[in-house]
């Protein structure tokens, strides 16, 4: 797989990565372990990285080699020619993901690259280049398993869940992706109005409006890894930029509704709904759940409703949500909910059947995208 990028992507979705990716027009899409394999040019790059709104990352593999234990990881690494990607002048960071027995865990193998790496430097140059984890100018992954230990450009530099529009989080918000991830499953279009009466940072209603107006994923974003990548190409890059940007179409009226409690979440999502320029398709308002009537009438119910460590409420915020849903929400048959996967008992103790689920994963936690049907 050396001569493939690699498109990292959350648990359990790597099916739906390879359609979004298929319908951009991008052939030859294989299925991997938590993500998928694609030809290995340029152009796929900046697709993925500028469309996807499920991936995670773009890899771009650089070297391959047997890795038994550390002495290999080292040699093997100092044997790269960093200098086509890295200078003195420039900083890099490792992010490894490893399961092997000789080595004792990720930090540790990142440390042994990251060795090897200035070790080159210092050879030629009697000079290392520093390292920034916060905003490296190169962003290097480090993959080892079942022996085998791959080195790749992180193409994507931050994880691509930031958008480039949220600057400021909620209590365990929900990423751009996995919010991507759920409005994909639902079967949300253009066509409805989606309504999040748990909206927090705003997160869904966003996603939702980007989706309604064509807008490419990474439109509000500024930075990437490949624009580092000794085969970047500007005037190519601007090409792709720009045909999809021209796609983007007007959303001419309200396309998503939301609600929170907290009026700082609220005050929030306001923020982002203005940087966005989303602020009149989108409404958000404070109100509880069991007292939140929506403007005008949804069409789609999704939402990401508080729990763990945000669930501040009683287990009545459930029984609430379904007296939400009967009053206000007939139109719509069934609604989507992010959950606890073994919280399902729960939803049906508060009148709730489980036409559907889909298991996921929300920030180490197991969860399901569950389809419910409420009481009448």
């Amino acid at each position: 797989m050396f001569d493939l990028l690699f498109i990292s992507s959350a648990h359990c979705t790597q099916e739906l990565l390879a359609k979004e990716i298929e319908e951009l027009g991008v052939s030859d899409v294989r299925i991997g372990h938590y993500g998928i394999f694609l030809p290995k040019t340029m152009d796929n790059v900046y697709l993925v990285n500028y469309l996807s709104r499920l991936a995670n990352r773009v890899l771009w593999p650089i070297a391959q080699f047997s890795c038994r234990h550390k002495k290999d990881l080292y040699q093997e690494s100092r044997t790269v020619h960093w200098d086509a990607f890295l200078t003195l002048q420039k900083t890099f960071a490792i992010d490894a993901n490893v399961s092997h027995p000789n080595l004792r865990n990720s930090l540790f193998a990142a440390q042994v690259l990251k060795d090897a790496i200035c070790d080159h430097f210092w050879e030629k140059y009697e000079k290392r280049p520093s390292v920034d984890i916060k905003k490296p100018d190169l962003q290097l992954n480090l993959f080892i398993h079942k022996g085998r230990a791959t080195i790749s450009l992180d193409t994507s530099g931050a994880p691509l869940y930031k958008r480039g529009w949220k600057q400021e989080g909620g209590i365990a918000t929900i990423p751009e992706t996995l919010a991507a991830t759920l409005l994909k499953l639902s079967g949300f279009t253009a066509k409805e109005v989606i309504c999040d009466p748990f909206c927090g940072a705003g997160t869904l209603l966003i996603e939702a409006a980007c989706i309604a107006t064509n807008t490419p994923a990474g439109y509000f974003r500024k930075e990437w890894g490949f624009l580092s990548h000794p085969d970047f190409d500007q005037k190519r890059w601007l090409e792709i930029k720009q045909s999809w940007d021209a796609k983007r179409i007007p959303c001419p009226s309200i396309c998503a509704i939301g609600a929170d409690k907290d009026p700082n979440m609220v005050a929030l999502s306001q923020r982002h709904l203005q940087k966005t320029g989303f602020s009149k398709q989108v409404i958000v308002c404070r109100s509880e759940v069991a007292h939140f009537k929506p403007s005008c009438l949804p069409t789609l119910i999704v939402t990401d409703p508080p729990f763990g460590k945000r669930m501040m409420q009683s287990n009545d915020l459930i029984a609430c949500f379904n007296q939400f849903l009967k009053t206000h929400c007939l139109a719509t048959p069934f609604a989507f909910l992010l959950y606890p996967s073994d919280k399902g008992a729960q939803l049906e103790r508060n009148g709730m059947q489980i036409l559907k689920r889909w298991p996921l994963a929300h920030g180490g936690l197991g969860v399901s995208l569950f389809c419910v049907q409420h009481a009448v």
